[in-house]
């Protein structure tokens, strides 16, 4: 019988792993947080008890903010099969910014008396975040988060999530924790006393051949992991762009405007129309539920693979007594060397644990390669059938690797039609918004440049290895493998949870807005016909030809004026009044 077989009799299932256990997950309340808790609740019923740290924000109280939690669709299924599937979070005060989490005695206690897995998501994922702010959540929140671990009695799991750009400035990523160049620990004490002024001129150089303070600070994340997690059970969860739920537990579920979102929804909105890549570079959009299941699939596997390892010490030291066997005494110390070494960690040790810490790089890599051509495709197709409302322009976007076209085309059909708007908003009154919301997406754009413009290669053994390690019914429901993802028809449910659950617009208007956008197709091709024939008007022919086909061209053009409510598309209901404008965030 082989090994591997043995364990997966052996080994207790997910849902008996996390049965009776306590889990306490930092960054609950953001989206991955949110796929996290439902899944452990809705999959694994006898977990004990759940514990999410939230602080106050918006006004709202900790309380307030749980209120609201509860009543998230992504809890829709889970309500149905658990109406009290509330009692068993427990809400913890917090605030990862400040020393310790601010949490109180009591909770601290709690902690460290009841925790058995410990799922660490909470982090900034902005690109653009300042440098001070990012390494405070990222990294010296890590630190702090190993610091509490080791209070913890029981900890058998420790998962942490980083970003499987962690080391985009190569272009192959193993299952390692490569050098970042820098001294993390310098660069903290050095933070303590520049200004953010100083830290803003600094960033570029500290950035080197990185686009963005986030994959610097998550790769000292996992620094930190190797230098100072030494003795607990830790692994490293890397996933690539975290997109909307495919299937489970609610199609189409996404409750923010980070990554790929808040181009989907620029594209859908008609505000986005030109990018500077390539068609062919591949891009890497995982579903939310196969992350959430390498990430249960991790707790377990190295939950299993710690209590293993102490039961076969404590089955060492017991064997030990019995018979003094000097050999068994020898064995057991170097076990416990390995697994409990507390001592200071040279650099012979981190590297070592550089390359020891399980990582799983759970991307979709070439198992399903989607081109950005293919992407934009598929979504152009999308959000035809199904478009959103009061869409500024129809669905088009360019994707040129000349910049000079980039460029024209982005102003030709982004910001030139944003002046005028804005100019048309001032005059009846309103504040001019649409340039200042180009200028976010370009921002995006921009920050998201080196993402669209290569491609990488991930060695993802792990994740086959986890998956194959399985059983067959925990492969069913946590199974990692991306290669069933149908792409057209996960773009299809992402657009329709755009338009569901952050733009809240009803879904039975769908007849509606494939009206409006067709109407405003019509509109916008005969008024590049109307450019054309000015242009060659003006600047082409002057021959009596030319100005009789001009004269024909007008003549039918009235009469088919006479015929089609065009006019209806320029309401001024629809053209000054969008609402979405004040719900688009910063992607």
């Amino acid at each position: 019988m082989s090994d591997q077989y043995q364990d997966k009799i052996n080994n207790p299932s997910i849902p008996q792993f996390f049965a009776d256990k306590t889990v306490a997950v930092s960054g609950a309340t953001g989206f991955l947080g949110q796929c996290v808790i439902e899944k452990i609740l809705r999959k694994c019923p006898n977990v004990k008890k759940i514990l999410v740290f939230v602080r106050e924000k918006r006004n709202l109280t900790v309380i307030e903010r749980m209120e609201q939690y509860g009543k998230l669709p992504v809890f829709d299924k889970l309500r149905k099969e658990q109406p009290d599937f509330l009692q068993k979070i427990v809400t913890l005060p917090s605030n990862f910014e400040k020393t310790g989490f601010d949490l109180s005695e009591e909770n601290l206690q709690l902690l460290q008396e009841e925790v058995n897995i410990f799922v660490h998501c909470a982090a900034t994922v902005r690109f653009d975040e300042h440098l001070r702010l990012a390494f405070k959540m990222n990294t010296v929140g890590v630190r702090s988060v190993i610091k509490l671990c080791r209070t913890i009695k029981n900890l058998v799991s420790l998962v942490h999530i980083s970003t499987a750009y962690s080391y985009c400035d190569r272009k192959l990523i193993g299952e390692e924790i490569y050098p970042t160049g820098w001294d993390f620990d310098k660069l903290h004490d050095a933070m303590q006393w520049m200004t953010d002024d100083m830290i803003t001129k600094l960033t570029p150089d500290i950035l080197k051949d990185r686009p963005n303070t986030y994959t610097l600070t998550k790769a000292f994340a996992e620094e930190v992991l190797a230098k100072e997690g030494e003795g607990l059970p830790i692994c490293i969860v890397r996933p690539s762009i975290i997109g909307a739920v495919y299937r489970d537990p609610v199609p189409g579920w996404i409750s923010n405007l980070h990554g790929a979102t808040g181009l989907v929804l620029a594209y859908g909105k008609g505000m986005l129309h030109s990018l500077w890549t390539k068609s062919e570079v591949k891009i890497d959009v995982i579903p939310a539920e196969y992350v959430v299941n390498c990430i249960l699939a991790a707790a377990w596997k190295t939950g299993v693979a710690h209590e293993q390892h102490r039961r076969l010490s404590m089955t060492s030291l017991s064997g030990m007594d019995e018979d003094g066997d000097s050999s068994q005494l020898s064995r057991v110390n170097s076990t416990a060397k390995s697994l409990n070494c507390l001592a200071e960690a040279d650099s012979t040790l981190i590297h070592k644990r550089r390359k020891s810490i399980p990582i799983y790089n759970i991307v979709v890599g070439d198992k399903i390669p989607i081109t950005l051509g293919d992407l934009v495709g598929i979504l152009k197709n999308t959000f035809y059938t199904y478009p959103l409302n009061d869409v500024f322009h129809i669905p088009f976007l360019q994707i040129t690797p000349n910049k000079t076209l980039y460029r024209t085309i982005q102003f030709v059909m982004q910001y030139l039609p944003a002046y005028i708007f804005d100019t048309g908003l001032t005059m009846f009154g309103q504040k001019p918004k649409l340039l200042r919301y180009n200028q976010r997406i370009h921002e995006s754009t921009h920050n998201l440049q080196l993402f669209l413009q290569n491609t990488w290669n991930w060695e993802t053994k792990n994740v086959g290895r986890l998956q194959s390690q399985l059983s067959e019914e925990d492969r069913k429901v946590f199974g990692t493998t991306a290669h069933t993802v149908n792409y057209r028809d996960y773009l299809k449910q992402y657009a329709i949870g755009v338009k569901k659950f952050i733009m809240k617009e009803d879904l039975e208007g769908y007849p509606a807005a494939r009206r409006r956008l067709w109407r405003l197709r019509v509109l916008v091709y005969c008024s590049q016909g109307i450019l054309l024939m000015l242009v060659w008007r003006l600047l082409v022919s002057q021959t009596s030809t030319a100005k009789n086909l001009w004269h024909l061209f007008m003549s039918l053009w009235f009469k088919f004026l006479n015929f089609f409510p065009i006019s209806s598309t320029l309401q001024k209901s629809q053209i000054f009044n969008i609402p979405f404008l004040s719900r688009f965030i910063s992607i």
